[in-house]
Parts: structure tokens; C-alpha cells; sequence
């Protein structure tokens, strides 16, 4: 695979496999693909890939094929402004894409819903200043990494009424000038972060741990160009690794262990390009692209036994003029697996400071702008805010963004909007700020904060409030 062609790769099947390693195993010359009517009926889900005649001509398509609707869509739009729109990635609910292509003359991260008539929305809004590709979400969807100009960043997410917006973008490799750090992928738990760095026959893989900033190599052996990692749920980690010094791409699994021994796949074909690698949720499988039948084609494979379905029963490789690269898949919500619950549900409040303050306020997606405050003064405490999910809910997670916070609050939920079991209490809030509380474990249809002692003179006030869970 050329150079130029993989410092725009990148994909993201973001996954809850439960099987782990596989043992190293042989390639196979011109691997004779499955029977059609073998094709796993378990996969009933999505996948979005795009296909160009050539990298960087202007062909490039995103597409969309719904294995259960068994229907296949070209979701890229003349409409859109957008050439070369490529490296579609589903987010962990399947809601929305994100994606890289060129606008105003420059390579931009691009957001869009499906199954909506809006327009992708442009989140990075480059003129050419950055260079910005290789989207990918975390496993519980709140941020975005991607590569702008030879970095790797990552984006805090939040959806407005007027469509999703980064609220912040921090470095996370901090690379040095010159340097070329591309393909990011985030672990699962988001302590680590997986890249590819250099170019050409040193391109290697790199693994930084992002609480100590300590970087260890993953898997860079010489002259063999190694990149685009894909990590699965319980750590292992899938990328393209040159097969020798012939250039030749095979694809190859590893734990999450630096020190572990890179085990190529048995569903590599030894005399062609296989890259692209996009595991799928709960299952061996794995989507990739490879050249087999002469040029890129999409495939599926098991992982454990290397058997090998061609995609072109579904029409997927129908036009064999050009590549189809980037695949991601989505199966559904995994039972483990969190949704924002919250924003644009009803909400309700014990008072609010005046009209224009109400609940819903906390609730519309905005963090920054748009916010509910309850009364001030003496003698009005407590005070709360509740969110109807519309049913009953498991609840992981609460973010607050605070305008003027708590230091004595609990997180409570209720089915029935009378009587409330507490997830979370704290004597120790803070002033204002965003807080972030993870592993709650609970369940309710309705999510309220209850306030009993301010930690400001104002009257409590939350800019936004994030309900999470399943």
C-alpha cells in the first residue's frame, strides 16, 4: 500500500469482543473464498467503507451497506462540498459518522448523522492552517482522536442544538517538529493511546500511556512499514504490517503488551495487499480489504480459523475499477456499551432563578452557553433537576458541567419519580467546572442531582448535565 494512501488511512471498529489471542499462523497463496450461502447470518449490522480509482483523483465515495436491509447506499453527496470524503467510522450508538475529506482546500474531520437529510457538520474548519485526518471515537463516544499536522489530538465532544461541536482539543503525543504521528487509536479504558509514527519502510507503531506520558514501541521491526492499529475491547490490538521487504500488507494481531509476539493472521493471503482491519463486536470476525481478486475488495474473515467470505454477493465490490478501503462495522449497542440517555429528554427542577434559567437548559446539548439555575439566597436549599430518560435505564455515568456547583449533592434515580436511591454523594463539590463521574452503577427512568449545600453565593447552576448508561 502506498505511502500517500496511509497517511489518510484510518477506521474504527470499535468493539466488545470476547474472544482474546490467536496464535501465530501461516499466510495463504490465492485463499479460496467461502461459499455465499455460508456468509454468517449473525451479522446483521452495518458497514460503512469508501472506494476511489486512485488516492487523492477526486472519486473517493463513502457507502453504506445494511447487512439485515441487505441494501446498499451511497451516503457521500455532490451537496456536501466535500471531495474525497473517505475513512468513515461509526460512532459506539451508530448514529452518527465521523470522516476526513477536503474542503477549502484542505483536509478537514467532518461529523454526520445518518439517516438524516443535515449536512455533515465540519468540526476542525481548516483553511489550510491544519491538516486534519483519521477520525476515530473512543469506546464511550464522548471525544474524538485524530492526526492534525503530524500530531495526534484529541476533541471533547458535545451536541448542540445546532449539531455536534469539539468544547476542547488537547495533544496527546505532543510530537516534536517534523514529526510524522498518524492513524490514532484509542484503548478501550482510554489509558492508552495506539499511533503510527514515521513514514514509508519506517513507519512503526507506537503505545503511550497517557497518565505518565510514557511511550513504548509496539511493534516496529526494520524496514517493515507497520501501521494503522485497531484495538479491540479486551486489549488486542490489529493492524497491517509489511510481510518482508517485498511491500506485500498482511495483517497481524498482538496483546496489549508492548513485549508480546506480533502473531500474523491465517486469513492473510501471502501473494497480495491485506490491510484494513475492522473486528467485529462480540464475535472472531474481522472486516478487511485485500487485493486478491486484483485490486482492494472488501472481505470478512474469522479470525480463528482464517476462513474467508468475499463481499461481492451484497454488491459491495460490484465495480472492480476501483478500492474499497476503510471499513467499519456496527452491530448494535453491546450490553456493556453507553449512550448519552439525556439530552433533549424532559427535564424538571424544585425552582429555577427565572425564566429564561429552567431546566431544560441542561439538557439541550449546550456546555457552555445555555444553563439552569435554582434560586439564590438563604433558606432555599435543597434544591434539584431531574431528566425523564422515557424509561427505565442502566445508568454508568453522570457528567456535570458546572456554572456554580454543589460541595454537598447526590446523583439519585427513581422509576416512578417518588422515591430515589442514591448513585452518588459527595461533601466535597467543587465550585464550578466540569465533573466527570464514571463507573456508576444503577438503574431509573428519571436521573436527578440533589443539592443540600452550595459551593458558591449563587444558587446552583449547571450549564449541562450528561446523563449515561444503556
Amino acid at each position: 500500500m502506498k505511502v500517500k494512501h496511509l497517511v489518510a488511512r484510518m477506521m474504527a471498529g470499535l468493539t466488545l469482543n470476547m474472544f482474546a489471542g490467536v496464535a501465530g499462523a501461516a499466510c495463504v497463496t490465492n485463499p479460496a473464498a467461502q461459499p455465499d450461502a455460508s456468509f454468517p447470518a449473525t451479522l446483521t449490522g452495518k458497514l460503512v467503507y469508501h472506494s476511489y480509482v486512485t488516492y487523492g483523483d477526486g472519486t473517493s465515495q463513502i457507502f453504506l451497506y445494511d447487512f439485515s436491509a441487505r441494501s446498499l447506499t451511497q451516503l457521500s453527496k455532490a451537496s456536501w462540498g466535500i471531495k474525497d470524503p473517505m475513512n468513515a467510522v461509526f460512532s459506539p450508538d451508530g448514529k452518527w459518522i465521523a470522516f476526513m475529506g477536503v474542503t477549502n482546500n484542505a483536509w478537514n474531520v467532518f461529523m454526520y448523522q445518518l439517516g438524516t437529510s443535515n449536512a455533515p457538520v465540519n468540526m476542525t474548519n481548516s483553511t489550510g492552517a491544519t491538516r486534519n485526518e483519521d477520525p476515530k471515537f473512543s469506546a464511550d463516544g464522548k471525544t474524538l482522536v485524530f492526526k492534525q499536522n503530524g500530531d495526534v489530538k484529541q476533541a471533547t465532544l458535545s451536541y448542540t442544538s445546532a449539531g455536534p461541536t469539539f468544547t476542547s482539543v488537547v495533544s496527546l503525543t505532543n510530537a516534536p517538529s517534523g514529526a510524522e504521528y498518524s492513524m490514532p487509536f484509542l484503548a478501550p479504558d482510554a489509558s492508552a493511546v495506539y499511533y503510527a509514527t514515521g513514514a514509508g519502510a519506517n513507519m512503526g507503531l507506537m503505545k503511550r500511556t497517557l497518565a505518565t506520558g510514557v511511550t513504548a514501541v509496539f511493534d516496529h521491526p526494520a524496514s517493515l512499514q507497520t501501521y494503522y492499529p485497531i484495538v479491540r475491547a479486551d486489549g488486542n490490538v490489529f493492524y497491517a504490517r509489511w510481510k518482508d521487504a517485498s511491500g506485500l500488507d498482511q495483517i497481524y494481531e498482538k496483546t496489549q503488551d508492548p513485549a508480546s509476539t506480533p502473531n500474523p493472521l491465517s486469513l492473510n493471503d501471502c501473494v497480495s495487499n491485506n490491510s484494513d482491519p475492522a473486528p467485529v463486536n462480540g464475535t472472531n470476525y474481522l472486516f478487511f480489504s485485500s487485493t486478491t481478486a486484483g485490486g482492494y475488495q472488501l472481505y470478512m474473515a474469522d479470525v480463528t480459523t482464517g476462513q474467508r467470505w468475499s463481499l461481492t454477493q451484497f454488491g459491495v465490490n460490484a465495480d472492480s475499477t476501483k478500492a474499497k478501503l476503510g471499513s467499519s462495522y456496527y452491530g448494535g449497542p453491546a450490553a456493556n456499551q453507553t449512550a448519552l440517555l439525556s439530552q433533549g429528554h424532559p427535564a424538571s427542577a424544585s425552582a429555577s432563578y427565572n425564566a429564561s434559567l429552567t431546566p431544560d437548559k441542561a439538557f439541550d446539548g449546550n456546555t457552555t452557553s445555555t444553563r439552569w439555575d435554582s434560586p439564590e439566597g438563604a433558606g432555599v436549599d435543597p434544591q434539584w433537576i431531574s431528566v425523564d430518560l422515557g424509561a427505565v435505564k442502566s445508568i454508568s455515568g453522570v457528567d456535570l458541567y458546572w456554572d456554580a456547583g454543589a460541595s454537598v449533592y447526590q446523583i439519585q434515580t427513581s422509576n416512578d419519580n417518588v422515591n430515589w436511591t442514591t448513585l452518588y454523594s459527595t461533601s466535597n463539590g467543587v465550585a464550578y467546572g466540569h465533573v466527570k463521574l464514571s463507573n456508576l452503577n444503577g438503574q431509573g427512568r428519571y436521573v436527578r442531582m440533589y443539592g443540600t449545600k452550595r459551593a458558591t453565593q449563587w444558587g446552583y447552576s449547571l450549564d449541562e448535565m450528561q446523563v449515561w448508561g444503556s
